[in-house]
C-alpha cells in the first residue's frame, strides 16, 4: 500500500489488489494446524491431556497415509480464484 508503489502501478497500468492483514486461510500452517483441530478435537471429549495430545499425533502422523487425499487440495499454494477475469487483464 506504499504510495510510491501505487503511483509505479498506475504508470504501468497494474492493478493492484490487496489481501487483508491478517489471512490465516493463505498461511499452509494455519490450515494444516485448522484440519488438525477438526479431526482430533472438534466434537471429541478428552478426558485429560495425554488422551489430547495422543488424538493430535494420531491426527499428525496419518498426514501422509490416512489424510493425503484430503490434504492434497487443502495444502496447495493455489487458493486465490478470480471470479470476474477482467481482473487479470485490467
Amino acid at each position: 500500500r506504499n504510495k510510491v508503489v501505487q503511483e509505479l502501478a498506475a504508470e504501468r497500468s497494474i492493478r493492484l489488489l490487496f489481501r487483508p492483514s491478517y489471512s490465516p486461510n493463505r498461511n499452509l500452517i494455519e490450515r494444516l494446524w485448522g484440519f488438525t483441530k477438526r479431526h482430533s478435537v472438534y466434537g471429541r471429549y478428552h478426558p485429560d491431556f495425554a488422551s489430547f495430545r495422543t488424538a493430535i499425533e494420531t491426527t499428525l502422523a496419518g498426514i501422509s497415509t490416512t489424510h493425503a487425499n484430503t490434504l492434497q487440495s487443502l495444502m496447495t499454494l493455489k487458493f486465490q480464484t478470480f471470479e470476474d477475469v477482467s481482473l487479470l487483464t485490467a
